[in-house]
């Protein structure tokens, strides 16, 4: 079995599920190589996760594994074990439960693998981890540490993301002057996960009147008609950039804003690796499936109900057909949350 106590050992993380479950594995790679500094630290990821991880400093190499598109089928599988073989890594861990992962781990003749219980062809790790529901999902990542290596002392876990270079906020619209700024983050790959477009609306007109605040609409090409319906609905003026930024612009964005309101997405991770106050509403999914925001100021908006949760991910349609968990929650409330979090991050001179 590979020798772990080689600080030169070769070492790979694979994480290839959505792009918010990619940047909550940041901690994780980053506590590897803080303990294995002259280590070659390797991510196999997404097309869209290289993108977000690409300039990190913790990053020796990342591979892309683009398995929805230009690699899908198992010739393009099998190639991929064969690159994988050809690297020589000494140690793979693997945060990603998939049946898939598994398989191609268990092929690429890594000496010693590490992942978790629950996974699909978990009998492949030589080191099964408890996977406990009750932390967050950081702290899950990191519990595959414990067979390889101790915590670093005094380490942090924090969210890190690599800033895109010669970033000019300007360029979208976005000046020093715009206080408060607020970004909403309204999209979601699941239905039942978006907040309704016009409540959306009604917050940003309570906003705008209450706060004189400048809100941006945030998100990808496939969150762009959702907003242009949001920037029709307030009958105010927005600032609507969904589709008109690349991932790392959007990061740049977020980490200017004063405030982000977000659904249960990944913006809501971004917004914690730049530390900035968030208000995330929750509907099908709940917090204690350890998706919530991490070591940043935020206030969670939700309803209990018996029905929920209904789905780990969020079903695409409501199973009771009545999306009270959304529908529920009113602009008033997400407005009052905004508020507190927006006093709290600038206080009122006291006299």
């Amino acid at each position: 079995m590979q020798n772990l106590t080689d600080d030169k050992i070769r070492i790979l993380v694979v994480q290839t599920a959505f792009l918010g479950d990619i940047i909550l594995t940041t901690p994780l790679l980053n506590a590897l190589k803080t303990a294995f500094p002259d280590s070659h630290l390797a991510l196999l990821t997404t097309p869209v996760g290289k993108e977000a991880l690409s300039g990190s400093a913790e990053l020796d190499e990342i591979l892309s594994y683009d398995k929805n598109g230009a690699d899908q089928g198992l010739r393009a599988f099998f190639q991929k074990v064969k690159e994988l073989r050809g690297k020589s890594f000494g140690l793979g861990l693997s945060p990603h439960r998939s049946f898939r992962t598994a398989l191609l781990l268990a092929l690429s003749r890594i000496p010693v693998l590490v992942g978790f219980k629950g996974s699909a062809l978990s009998r492949i790790y030589h080191f099964r981890m408890e996977r406990p529901e009750e932390l967050h999902e950081v702290e899950r990542n990191l519990k595959l540490l414990l067979p390889v290596t101790a915590l670093p002392e005094n380490f942090s876990a924090q969210i890190k993301l690599p800033m895109p270079k010669d970033f000019e906020p300007a360029r979208f619209g976005v000046k020093p002057g715009d206080k408060p700024l607020i970004g909403f983050a309204p999209g979601s790959a699941w239905e039942t996960k978006r907040w309704p477009a016009e409540k959306y609306a009604e917050l940003a007109r309570l906003l705008s009147k209450k706060l004189n605040a400048k809100i941006l609409l945030l998100g990808d090409d496939k969150d762009a008609e959702l907003c242009s319906e949001i920037d029709k609905l307030s009958s105010i003026s927005l600032l609507n950039l969904a589709g008109k930024t690349g991932l790392k612009q959007l990061f740049g964005i977020i980490s200017k804003l004063d405030l982000l309101v977000s659904n249960d997405s990944a913006p809501v991770h971004i917004a914690s690796a730049f530390s900035i106050p968030t208000v995330v509403i929750f509907g099908p999914t709940v917090p204690a499936f350890g998706f919530g925001p991490w070591k940043n100021p935020h206030r969670i908006i939700q309803r209990e109900l018996p029905c929920r949760p209904c789905h780990h991910h969020g079903p695409r349609e409501c199973p009771e057909e009545h999306f009270k968990c959304m529908m529920a929650i009113t602009a008033e409330e997400v407005f009052s949350a905004a508020n507190e979090l927006l006093r709290e991050r600038n206080p009122r001179p006291a006299g």
